[in-house]
């Protein structure tokens, strides 16, 4: 139990250590804003694609956040962040274990499940570039020309901040915009 008790302390602080870091909270920021604009870019939701999953013996598309996913046919910018993420993707796979019984008593389907799976990953992916973020705060808090860089991240943190929630928040639309209009176009391939 003492292995535990310490390991648990250990996590805490290091979290706590995290939480306080404004570098690691512009690489979660960054990295939403990158997650919301990769969503955004994919094709659109689609529930009947997701009912013919539900129902299919087996295919090479999944439903991610209500879209057809398959890695192969992804943007770019999406694949990297996949790749990049992936070290949470597996450590949320506990999580989705978890809450398969919850969605058999409530009756949620692939579509839903897919949103709902969709922000488990945001999280743990969110959890993982705060800690990206703090380990790279404590390396240039190490290096001579660090402290004054951080010192200049600090005083521009709210600006920075606000800035990326606007850019997201106006792009995420405009960008979704474009691939309903793009999907609509080709037919054959937006699983409507």
């Amino acid at each position: 139990m003492r292995l535990v008790s310490a390991i648990s302390t250990k996590l805490a602080r290091f979290l706590s250590g995290a939480s306080r870091s404004r570098l690691a909270w512009l690489a979660v920021f960054l990295h939403a804003a990158w997650f919301l604009l990769a969503i955004a870019n994919m094709h659109p939701p689609s529930r009947d694609f997701a009912q013919f999953l539900e129902h299919s013996e087996g295919s090479t598309v999944t439903i991610f956040a209500g879209r057809p996913f398959h890695y192969a046919y992804e943007s770019v910018s999406l694949q990297i962040l996949f790749l990049l993420d992936l070290p949470s993707w597996f450590a949320s796979v506990p999580f989705g274990f978890l809450s398969l019984p919850f969605f058999e008593l409530f009756h949620v389907g692939r579509f839903v499940g897919s949103y709902i799976g969709a922000g488990i990953v945001l999280i743990a992916s969110s959890l993982q570039w705060l800690i990206i973020g703090y380990r790279v705060d404590k390396w240039l808090g190490s290096k001579l020309w660090g402290p004054a860089l951080l010192q200049r991240l600090h005083h521009s943190f709210a600006v920075l901040t606000i800035l990326i929630f606007l850019l997201t928040a106006v792009s995420v639309p405009l960008i979704n915009a474009r691939s309903r209009r793009l999907a609509s176009r080709h037919g054959a391939i937006s699983f409507h």
